[in-house]
């Protein structure tokens, strides 16, 4: 696991805690961090698991549903932390968990964890972000964290099935309802006959019910009068006319066809039903994603003829370790600050840049490894950053083949250990190289970043050495009553990343740095 120990929470750490609370927070060591650190994740994701289980989108969470909620992750620890995490090799601080480690999760997560998500993670369905990175981010996040359900298991099969709302948010994020003057394209894209066919060939037998239930939707793509009927109500005149419900309705019809993507993970397909559960699961997100002028920022409450209400959700993202808004508040503690000029609404948006290319990268790789068509789409959507620039996949006979995995948001890790190996002295390209040294994860993470987005490098005045800054500025390191880098060690990195610049012209095998030094090469050059 990445345990970040120098990051703007860790350092107002002492001011979340209360005054009266528990003696496990008296010393605040490095083996502490680390499990607050594993305890905290946990718990994020698993308030999303826990309304799975309820059925019902987590509003506010009581104080009296502490105890209800730190049982629930103490008895699914183990399957709740290999989903956090999702990586074999992550190792646990809580590898047997007995009675006393019992004690100190509960505390941790009643005494703490719960207090700090309610005052820093839950948003008003009337303060939504404006910013489309950080909106499609966060719906990539949330697609992620309701992937599965890990609540109901089949034990003799040892498998998690998708849960029941996955199949709604996997359809929002591959037309993509952030973006409505491009949803009737990438609806023709995906939802093509020759895509449909083939993956109703494929996969596993659907049973009698299955059939019964799908037979109306697989009439209804044979008639194609009217399924460009329907596909109007995605063109964005249509689309901005009408409220949520309504939208929720066509997206829950088009989520059918989905579920033949799908159907290998889904225990039962027709589990979506007309969508009432999912709706009932859901709705205090959709505000987010699917915002109306109609409605002035308010959902109707549970079900489609619940009360109209203003509602709070949970934040799809932990910005636990990455929060501008703090960032910017601290920065405004010390001088040396001001010598590194930055704009907050730049900061603000480079972060969301940032979540925004991760998390459109983690999306293809989940839907190519478990539907390969939805994951085909994503990676076309993209095909000029990710196959032909950056050459994660190469194309062949009309299909994406992998060539290297891309890197991973979870990897930055900027503490002051890790800061000052991106000072130090290195030979020629030793240092991106090392996949795992925190030089080459931003390199990597920078060029994903305005490669994935054309309209990125822009934005941040075709500058690499302005990429760097807003970088180092979101991610750290932070101490309370310091400053743990200063202007000169900016300019030091630069000066790094200059000689890597003028070395690469001489690299022979320029294509094993293209993800990292390649990209910022023709972005220094491009000026």
């Amino acid at each position: 696991m990445i345990n970040r120990l120098d990051t703007i929470f860790w350092a107002y750490f002492d001011e979340y805690i209360k005054k009266d609370s528990s003696q496990i927070f008296k010393k605040i060591n490095n083996d502490l961090k680390e499990k607050v650190n594993e305890i905290y994740d946990v718990t994020y994701y698993s308030l999303f698991q826990f309304q799975l289980w309820k059925n019902e989108s987590l509003i506010n969470i009581e104080p009296e549903k502490y105890t209800e909620i730190s049982n629930y992750v103490i008895e699914n620890y183990k399957e709740l932390f290999t989903f956090t995490f999702q990586d074999k090799n992550v190792q646990s601080k809580f590898k047997e968990i007995d009675e006393i480690q019992k004690l100190f999760i509960k505390e941790v997560i009643e005494e703490f964890v719960l207090n700090h998500i309610i005052k820093t993670s839950f948003i008003s369905s009337e303060d939504i972000s404006q910013n489309y990175y950080w909106n499609f981010a966060s719906l990539c996040a949330l697609t992620s964290k309701f992937e599965y359900d890990i609540n109901f298991k089949n034990d003799k099969e040892s498998k998690y099935y998708y849960s029941i709302v996955y199949p709604f948010l996997i359809t929002m994020v591959m037309i993509d309802v952030l973006k409505p003057a491009d949803m009737v394209d990438k609806i023709k894209k995906v939802f093509t006959r020759k895509n449909i066919s083939e993956a109703y060939k494929k996969g596993r037998e659907l049973s009698f019910e299955e059939k019964e239930w799908l037979a109306p939707t697989i009439q209804f793509l044979k008639n194609e009068d009217e399924l460009n009927a329907f596909i109007l109500n995605f063109k964005k005149d249509n689309w901005e006319s009408i409220d949520i419900k309504q939208k929720f309705k066509i997206i829950h019809e088009l989520s059918k066809i989905t579920t033949i993507f799908l159907r290998d993970n889904l225990k039962n397909i027709s589990v979506i039903s007309e969508g009432d559960e999912v709706y009932e699961a859901l709705y205090a997100y959709l505000p987010i994603f699917l915002n109306s002028s109609k409605e002035h920022c308010k959902i109707n409450i549970k079900t489609f003829d619940g009360a109209l209400k203003t509602v709070h959700c949970m934040s799809p993202i932990n910005q636990k370790d990455f929060n501008p808004a703090w960032t910017i508040k601290h920065s405004k503690k010390f001088k040396e600050f001001k010598k590194i000029k930055f704009r907050a609404e730049k900061l603000v948006d480079f972060v969301a840049r940032v979540r925004y290319s991760t998390y459109y990268m983690e999306m293809i790789n989940k839907t190519k490894r478990n539907n390969g068509v939805l994951g085909e789409c994503l990676i076309s959507f993209k095909k000029v950053g990710i196959v032909k620039t950056m050459n994660f996949y190469s194309e062949i006979d009309g299909k994406f083949e992998f060539n290297y995995k891309n890197v991973k948001f979870k990897s930055i890790n900027l503490d002051a250990k890790y800061f000052q190996k991106l000072l130090n002295k290195a030979n020629r390209f030793e240092e991106i190289a090392d996949y795992n040294s925190q030089m080459s994860i931003m390199l990597k993470i920078l060029s994903l970043t305005i490669t994935i987005d054309p309209k990125a490098p822009k934005t941040f005045e075709y500058s690499w050495e302005t990429l760097v800054k807003y970088y180092i500025i979101a991610f750290g390191p932070y101490k309370k009553n310091m400053m743990s880098y200063t202007y000169k060690d900016l300019e030091l990195i630069e000066f790094k990343i200059n000689k890597l610049l003028a070395q690469y012209k001489k690299l022979q095998q320029k294509e094993k740095v293209i993800d990292s030094i390649g990209v910022l090469y023709k972005l220094h050059h491009f000026k």
